[in-house]
């Protein structure tokens, strides 16, 4: 997670069978031949499909689960703890050229960007270092502006980066803690022991003003409990 501190809520959300399912089959697909060990998490926008946008490391969001437990649910989660120990000399990154084997998201530059982008649908294009530009057709109606780019800025982005990204943008849903203002993303965390089929060990919700939605110093993050989670 992010080094800027975040608030915590006690909401507790659940997620259905369906989309841990589709959650646990990207993983299988990303988990590396040789990653034993290792927490992978997926960002994703849940709304009758998986919806994934991003995928990395998950040990640091395994880790404050592990937290929010002991908080919220009074569960010291000894379990987990025992994977966090296994998976502490693990290393796992993402890898975006897999991420595009796999259809997350394809290689876009100022040579191709005009056959490639569709302006009548909503997409983010980004750097390999994360930064991130988000189009949505109706963005003017849609208010938290500072969230989108304007056509000019996109285009101005793809110029002046490099190694870019495209992939679409999936809205975020409603903040579960009724703020209004606020929208949110999954981030769905699971053990990939050695030998064993990926297990979701739970995960996280983050909301944020906006819809560039990160665990910034103005998020609040709360808990997908393992328990309410169907298997």
């Amino acid at each position: 997670m992010s080094k800027k501190k975040c608030s915590h809520s006690n909401e507790i959300l659940e997620i259905n069978a369906e989309i841990s399912t589709e959650a646990q089959n990207l993983v299988k697909r990303l988990r590396p031949q040789n990653g034993n060990n290792v927490f992978i998490e997926i960002d994703c926008a849940p709304n009758g499909h998986l919806n994934p946008f991003n995928y990395g490391n998950g040990q640091k969001s395994a880790m404050l689960i592990k937290e929010l437990s002991g908080s919220f649910l009074g569960e010291d989660r000894a379990w987990l703890g025992h994977r966090l120990f296994l998976s502490q000399d693990s290393k796992f990154e993402t890898d975006l050229q897999l991420g595009e084997e796999l259809g997350l998201w394809q290689k876009i530059s100022s040579a191709d960007y005009e056959t490639k982008i569709d302006w009548g649908k909503a997409f983010c294009i980004k750097n390999a270092a994360g930064l991130t530009r988000i189009w949505h057709p109706d963005w003017r109606h849609l208010g938290h502006n500072r969230s989108f780019s304007t056509r000019g800025g996109i285009i101005n982005f793809i110029y002046g980066s490099k190694d870019l990204y495209l992939q679409p943008f999936y809205l975020p849903l409603p903040s579960p803690n009724g703020e209004k203002s606020k929208k949110a993303i999954y981030r769905l965390v699971f053990f990939c022991g050695t030998g064993q089929v990926p297990e979701l060990i739970g995960g996280l919700w983050i909301g944020r003003d906006g819809f560039k939605v990160y665990p910034g110093k103005d998020a609040v993050i709360g808990l997908i409990s393992p328990q309410k989670i169907a298997s």
